[in-house]
């Protein structure tokens, strides 16, 4: 593709931004043209001074702005930060926006750069809401997000205001693809008062680097215990639901030792207990090397689109076993293994169907994860699908 492609995401870390370097990485391999710029190199929860005005800002937007009854994140103070490095357009063919809060507006490329090829990943529903990056079942962005309950009174005038913004701008771009991951996000965007009407592309997003398929000797487990694990990057995010996921497996496994559930990410000291290893943050090849040993991923989020997660733990032969919520039902049918719970009952359900399943059935359902996560998921695969897109 001789097309020059700008990628912009506020963050190198998370899961958009992992996207994002991942998409730009393979690109680069395949020979395209192709830049990845973004506003901080991490995170600012994990390193706050690296850039301390974002940090400042999404400090209020978390304790002085959002409601404290509100679990799912949110972005107004951000939104009012500008990126000023942002890399000069001109000489650029498609710019591909991914999570752009705190780095430029809509608004603002509606404005200077009206008729650029724009394709833009949604990774969550902040796009087409007035602040918050999952809605929890509030549907007030399919209007005007008056009286929005993410936010203290005081603040939900602002709420409104910013979602018009965004429909503005959008109104004036004449050369916008939408993607979504999911059909579930995209359906929600569609809905939304930002998106109505807009031709929306379901496109996966790809594994990240480390998540190749495992050497042969690793897809059969042999005679371990049953093994488990909840990956997230802040386990005592309420959102993510990990003392459910533990309540649920403590429950199907109360002897010591009968099953083990591992906990890998930033927190979770209140969680350890009967079963339970709280293994903390581990690098991509160490989370690929824990999926090679484990039976099942447990996702017990209460809110998520399309999180990379569930086909990373595939691609090591490990079955996802997910809510019934956003996206993920969608992954666990393109994969064609794993399950999906609406209740604890259908998750200890499911806990003692993969614990009892016969090694010669374990070991076919790895190797056909192992091949569908690659086929589908695989970095090569995603970008050429945006091939595609970049060229409609």
């Amino acid at each position: 593709m001789s097309a020059s492609i700008l990628h912009l995401n506020f963050s190198r870390t998370g899961g958009a931004g992992s996207v994002a370097r991942t998409l730009w990485e393979e690109q680069v391999r395949l020979g395209h043209t192709s830049r990845f710029h973004t506003t901080i190199n991490s995170d600012l929860r994990t390193h706050p001074f690296s850039a301390p005005l974002y940090t400042a800002a999404a400090a209020l937007d978390q304790y002085g702005i959002k409601a404290p009854s509100f679990d799912a994140p949110i972005s107004l103070m951000r939104d009012r930060m500008k990126d000023r490095g942002l890399p000069n357009l001109e000489g650029v063919d498609v710019l591909h926006l991914h999570g752009i809060n705190g780095m430029v507006g809509i608004d603002a490329i509606a404005r200077d750069h009206p008729s650029l090829r724009i394709v833009w990943t949604l990774h969550d529903m902040n796009p087409f809401t007035g602040v918050c990056h999952y809605s929890l079942g509030c549907q007030g962005f399919q209007r005007n997000c008056e009286r929005c309950p993410a936010v203290r009174p005081p603040f939900q005038g602002a709420v409104s205001t910013a979602l018009a913004r965004k429909r503005d701008a959008l109104a004036v771009l004449a050369n916008l693809t939408v993607v979504t991951p999911s059909r579930w996000l995209a359906d929600q965007a569609q809905a939304s008062s930002v998106f109505a009407g807009h031709d929306i592309v379901v496109q996966p997003n790809p594994l990240s680097p480390g998540f190749d398929p495992p050497p042969t000797e690793h897809t059969n487990r042999g005679e371990q215990p049953f093994r488990a694990v909840v990956i997230a990057k802040n386990l005592d995010d309420p959102v993510k639901n990990v003392a459910e996921a533990i309540r649920v497996f403590q429950q199907a496994f109360p002897a010591p030792g009968a099953a083990r559930l591992h906990l890998v990410g930033k927190g979770g000291a209140s969680l350890k207990g009967t079963n339970i290893h709280v293994d903390g943050e581990l690098s991509p090849p160490e989370i690929a090397r824990l999926l090679r040993s484990t039976d099942v991923l447990i996702v017990s989020s209460l809110a998520e689109n399309s999180p990379l997660v569930i086909p990373e733990a595939a691609s090591q032969g490990c079955a996802p076993l997910v809510a019934n919520v956003g996206g993920m039902p969608e992954l666990i049918a393109t994969l064609g293994g794993g399950a999906v719970f609406s209740s604890p009952s259908d998750l200890s359900g499911a806990l003692n169907a993969f614990a009892s399943r016969t090694a010669t059935d374990s070991d076919a359902l790895r190797k056909k994860l192992m091949t569908t996560s690659q086929k589908v998921f695989s970095a090569r695969a995603v970008v050429m699908a945006y091939d595609k897109v970049y060229a409609r």
